[in-house]
């Protein structure tokens, strides 16, 4: 499951202290970590020969950038980068659960009903890939794992880097063969129903054991894919029809990743969502043994003294520690806090301004994997346009605004105002725990650490910055009977950020996950002195 690290994999990466190696595949090795808070977080770290391609590195740059947009529940999210360093690396959040791959391999074919809910998380997460104008392009079983909750769409956004590099400008297709679509397969132009056939072939081998093509050499594979019918002969029939439509060899003739969640709540309609125990036993011990380990792996020993900067070898020992040179950008919890408010004892001291900006290869955890691939040019984190809606009302002097439209947030989930773009994170004990906003799975819309608080504002009461710092009917949860859709809360940080939340609706009484979906206007820094 858990790796220990080898003699030649670095102590840490930035602020984030390496525990375990996780996996390694095609692009570089995969590393279990925690941030300073002691959060679990998965970190790919570039292969080094990858980070020396100038080509390669100018794509990575803007497939990250791709990959940060992706907000979904079923996805784990991108939480930090550095792709300007001499060892590129993104970290992402960590699942604690095999991949698809190992349940099948361990455990054989699922049921009908969960891998119906598996197939629906999966497609969900493709809504929100796509969304983010984002191909994922090597969707298969090692790159969905399956948490208590439902699956875990991972390495999205990331392989058309690969394409960059001189393996694949001498004619190797980037993918996996048994897991392509013809189109692929014939290096034709790429669409999001490339993640669907990719769908389909996800379903043939979690209910049949196996990829409908067949397996073998990647010619043989590939020729299947474009030129011969799948293999179907294992699926029961309530599914054979859905997977059959997936894999329609004309793109323009499968199923939307909305058409597919609607035929799997039919399939599971008499069975528990992932919320209960929609799970055969021995893979939900199985993810029970995955949380362990993660609760349970030993912090690294301190880190060596750094690796002097780059350019690193492209042969010969990797360096003992990956240089902590600065990212472009870092996104972190409570840390951020701390480090805004060291420098605001610094600006009082030296009389200065200081402006701070902060911020799952194969097999099990193993499986945080490599490969993935975003359409179209990046486009930087969301900051405000002009102000121009009442909302965005702000007096003379005010910071700006950043606005975030359309963000969900899962029960028993948190975001943090100080985070650019906010991104829901796993509160663990509840949101009365850690974070600034959060959605518990009791239906309470609350403020997660002390010192911040909220107003639910009364009608009438502008929606504007000046009216959050001035009313004072201080909460610390909001039940959703009280906040329904078009409520807008004023959220006050202790960190000195107020934010105003407009509440936009719940997730649908048929929906396989509980959330909350809200706009979020953030002034950071906005609040005035006592």
């Amino acid at each position: 499951m858990l790796v220990p690290l080898a003699v030649d994999d670095p102590s840490t990466i930035a602020r984030y202290r390496l525990t375990h190696r996780l996996g390694e595949g095609g692009m570089g090795k995969v590393y279990l970590a925690r941030t300073p808070g002691g959060r679990a977080v998965a970190i790919k770290a570039i292969r080094p020969e990858l980070a020396a391609d100038p080509e390669f590195r100018r794509r990575f740059q803007q497939e990250v950038r791709a990959a940060e947009r992706v907000q979904g529940l079923y996805t784990a999210p991108v939480v930090d980068s550095d792709t300007e360093g001499p060892r590129p690396w993104l970290a992402t959040a960590y699942v604690a659960g095999p991949s698809l791959h190992t349940v099948v391999r361990s455990h054989g074919p699922l049921p009908v009903p969960t891998t119906a809910w598996v197939l629906a998380g999966i497609a969900e997460a493709l809504q929100a890939i796509h969304r983010a104008g984002v191909i994922h392009r090597d969707l298969k079983p090692s790159n969905v794992l399956l948490a208590a909750d439902g699956p875990r769409v991972i390495d999205f956004g990331i392989a058309r880097a690969a394409d960059a590099t001189s393996l694949t400008r001498s004619g190797v297709t980037a993918g996996t063969p048994a897991f392509m679509a013809p189109e692929q397969a014939m290096s034709m132009p790429s669409t999001p129903a490339l993640d669907v056939f990719a769908l389909g072939l996800i379903a043939a081998y979690v209910t049949g054991g196996g990829p409908p093509f067949g397996e073998g050499s990647s010619p043989a594979v590939l020729y299947r894919v474009v030129h011969e019918e799948p293999d179907l002969s294992g699926l029961p029939d309530g599914l054979r029809e859905l997977t059959l439509r997936c894999l329609a060899k004309d793109p323009t003739q499968r199923p939307s990743p909305a058409e597919v969640i609607a035929s799997c709540q039919r399939l599971a309609a008499d069975h528990p969502p992932p919320t209960g125990e929609w799970l055969p036993p021995a893979v939900a011990a199985e993810i029970d043994n995955h949380r362990t380990a993660r609760d349970t792996a030993p912090a690294a020993q301190p880190a060596p003294t750094p690796y002097p900067p780059g350019p690193y070898p492209t042969s010969g020992p990797a360096p003992t520690t990956v240089p902590t040179t600065e990212p472009r950008r870092r996104r972190g919890g409570r840390q951020a806090v701390l480090l805004a408010s060291v420098a605001a004892l610094c600006v009082a001291l030296v009389g200065g301004v200081i402006g701070v900006t902060l911020l799952n290869g194969d097999g099990a955890t193993t499986e945080q994997s490599d490969d993935g691939e975003a359409t179209g040019e990046a486009t930087p984190s969301p900051t405000a346009p002009e102000p121009t809606a009442e909302s965005t009302t702000e007096p003379e002097g005010a910071p700006g605004p950043a606005v975030y439209e359309g963000v969900d947030i899962p029960g028993g989930h948190f975001v943090w105002l100080h985070d650019d773009p906010p991104r829901p994170e796993d509160a663990v004990e509840g949101v009365h725990y850690e974070g600034d906003f959060g959605f518990s799975h009791d239906g309470r819309l609350g403020a997660g650490v002390e010192g911040t608080s909220m107003v639910l504002l009364e009608e009438g009461e502008s929606a504007t910055l000046d009216t959050c710092r001035s009313v004072t009917r201080f909460t610390g949860n909001i039940p959703r009977n009280n906040a329904p859709g078009g409520s807008e809360i004023c959220v006050l940080t202790e960190a000195g950020d107020i934010g105003l939340v407009t509440v936009r609706g719940y997730a649908p009484a048929d929906s396989p996950s509980s959330y909350v979906t809200v706009d979020l206007t953030v002034w950071r820094g906005a609040a005035q002195p006592d």
